[in-house]
């Protein structure tokens, strides 16, 4: 049970350096970001950092999404998640352990890119000529067609000294741009056919109106085929068509172009593009950091446990880098917020969804998750002992959780739950409330209720002391020497409990001597005097320390203390008394089903209130149990030294946080 220990580190050097550091440190997954301000504050070098503006690796990505769009190819099959978490990002799913540093190199793979990029250039902008040229050519016999139909001839529009024609194309918005406004002029439109998402069209117009025409299609952007008419003119309606398909077979080859280098070359490809596109999620780790001159900073938190395989993988391939690092305490004192990693084992790590529930315990403070997974267990088992009623609690759970009705983490406390309650029915001899199936091995609620009370309240007792040291403990840790001895909920508060217990428990049996009263009741005036003059001790025994409280507050203080030990134990009776009451309202549905047996259907009717009646106790009861074991907890247990308000630690990576592992099974 133990709040992972945290160190600040920094890493200062070449940025090429520094961002195959920070790929290593995506791999690992055991690296937050922070601002270098917390560990370089006040030195020399934390005046020239600035913020990086602008991710180089941006450019180089956009270019090989470019050849990939030229090749209508996807990205390569996703595989861990994205920087940002986002879900269906195209990154390789090898890793890249056996990448050397000088690989990821960025000027190498830029050249690598480029020399991609200027063959993808070639490629669009023959493509972009010969579809042009296709559309060019359409266009004039399309037109062609059309005057024909009409009984035109094309030379009769081209040698007009009245009429001007103009073919080209638009997209298909802003031919509809051009449609609105040339209604309210002199123009004629004749759209001819769409091709790659653009519209030819044929536009007429009075030979005085052609400036105002030539406006106008700039205007929308109107792709104009400049020599058409001349050409259409001349004839060749059959030339034209050969020239179409020959066009088309190019158009087809200059295609098949990059979906045949894509093909051919796919490994080394895919290799390249999660290199640079893994370097340029780097960037939304590096952004945190900083930059001056040539060189880059990157700060974070990250385990103690980890900072000398970091240091070694420097050394090893960034020999250029310096690796700044100071222990979690030391930042900590100097006011930095130190993020919480859990770290449990297996059976306890289900419970820290309950911890968190509550509030992730700070840095500093004592993380209570093994101690509430063996508590809640006891505590839910004491109160909800049956057999049936815990199997079927853990195949309930089970169900609910395959059909996603209950998440993972409460599903796991649920079963483990409903595994005590089997525990404890075995214990108490309970099966759906029968105590006749089974023998109990230990006692029967109903008829050992003598028994049953001291136990519940020793268990309570034995939590709160439990709870006390913790917080003594706790104190300690900070080194508040007063608090931890001399407050209620100290070392002296927690033997004036102890040693009123004993007194109350040796009185009512009557066999306690009259000398050993006056002992007893002298030690705890003693121990209340202590409790009440705790300002003054503390002061005058830790040189000037002090608890918080003075005066008449403190007075208050103590008594409130003193009462909440009376409270707090006797809360504990309830263990008890849900055993009880579990036990009577099994009882209750046997007899309602043994009254409605004599009715006509009485089987029928005594079975369902039967099945009804043990939902309702396994629901019902379930629920409340689970309610008050959760109370006990975090008003009995945590209240005594727990106060919670930690920041988790959440890592860069690309697979699932690292408090998602530990969250896990």
């Amino acid at each position: 049970m133990a709040v992972v220990r945290m160190a600040g580190v920094s890493l200062v050097g070449p940025r090429d350096e520094i961002e195959a550091m920070a790929l290593r440190l995506l791999e690992a997954g055991d690296f937050e970001p922070m601002s270098p301000e917390v560990m370089l504050s006040g030195g020399r070098l934390s005046s020239r950092i600035r913020t990086p503006q602008s991710n180089r690796w941006d450019v180089l990505l956009e270019k090989l999404e470019r050849l990939r769009g030229l090749a209508g190819t996807p990205a390569p099959a996703p595989g861990r998640r994205a920087l940002d978490g986002a879900s269906g990002v195209p990154f390789p799913d090898n890793s890249f352990s056996d990448v050397s540093f000088s690989e990821i190199s960025f000027s190498k793979l830029e050249e690598r890119v480029n020399r991609l990029s200027r063959l993808a250039e070639v490629w669009r902008a023959r493509l972009e000529h010969l579809k042009m040229e296709y559309g060019r050519c359409r266009a004039m016999l399309e037109f062609a067609h059309a005057l024909e139909a009409l009984g035109l001839p094309p030379s009769l529009l081209a040698s007009s000294s009245c009429c001007r024609v103009v073919l080209g194309s638009l997209t298909g918005e802003n031919w509809q741009r051009l449609r609105e406004i040339a209604s309210a002029g002199p123009v004629l439109l004749l759209p001819l056919f769409e091709y790659e998402g653009r519209t030819t069209v044929a536009a007429f117009c009075e030979a005085s109106y052609s400036a105002a025409l030539e406006k106008l299609l700039a205007g929308v952007h109107m792709r104009v085929f400049e020599t058409a008419m001349g050409e259409l003119a001349a004839g060749g309606g059959a030339q034209l068509s050969a020239r179409l398909d020959s066009l088309e077979a190019e158009i087809g080859r200059c295609r098949d172009m990059p979906v045949l280098y894509t093909g051919e070359n796919r490994v080394e490809l895919e290799r390249l593009y999660g290199m640079v596109y893994a370097m340029q999620r780097v960037y939304s780790l590096c952004r945190m950091g900083g930059e001056f001159d040539d060189m880059a900073v990157v700060s974070g938190w990250m385990p103690e446990e980890a900072c000398g395989e970091l240091r070694a993988l420097a050394g090893r391939e960034a020999p250029h880098t310096v690796v700044l690092m100071e222990d979690g305490a030391s930042l900590e004192s100097k006011g930095g917020e130190l993020p919480t990693l859990l770290r449990n084992a297996p059976v306890a790590r289900r419970f820290q969804e309950i911890v968190r529930l509550y509030s992730l315990p700070s840095y500093s403070e004592l993380d209570p998750t093994l101690v509430v997974s063996v508590s809640f267990c006891l505590f839910f088992g004491f109160m909800f002992g049956d057999v049936g009623h815990g199997l079927a609690l853990i195949l309930g759970t089970w169900l609910m959780e395959r059909r996603g009705w209950m998440g993972r983490a409460l599903a796991s406390v649920m079963k483990v739950a409903g595994a005590s309650a089997v525990l404890f029915g075995i214990l108490y001899g309970s099966v759906f409330g029968s105590e006749e199936l089974i023998p109990p091995l230990w006692i029967s609620p109903m008829k050992h209720v003598n028994t049953l009370l001291p136990v519940a309240v020793g268990v309570g007792i034995a939590f709160l002391s439990l709870g006390i040291l913790f917080r003594i403990r706790s104190l300690a840790r900070r080194r508040e020497w007063g608090e931890a001895v001399f407050s209620p909920e100290g070392v002296t508060g927690l033997a004036f409990y102890w040693l009123a217990l004993a007194f109350g428990v040796l009185s009512l049996e009557g066999t306690l001597a009259p000398w050993v009263s006056r002992i007893f009741i002298a030690a705890l005036v003693l121990l209340l005097c202590a409790m009440l003059l705790g300002n003054v001790l503390a002061g005058r025994v830790f040189r000037g320390e002090s608890v918080d409280e003075g005066g008449v507050v403190h007075l208050f203080s103590v008594f409130h203390a003193l009462l909440n030990f009376i409270s707090n134990t006797a809360s504990f009776v309830r263990l008890a008394a849900f055993a009880l009451n579990h036990a009577g309202l099994c009882a209750a549905v046997f007899m309602l089903g043994q009254m409605v047996e004599h009715v006509p259907g009485g089987k029928v009717f005594h079975a369902l209130v039967l099945v009804v009646g043990h939902l309702v106790i396994i629901g019902l009861e379930g629920l409340i149990v689970f309610i008050q074991t959760l109370r006990l907890e975090y008003y009995e247990f945590f209240g005594k030294f727990y106060h919670g308000g930690g920041r988790e630690f959440r890592p860069v990576l690309w697979r699932r946080s690292a408090q998602e592992r530990g969250r896990a099974d």
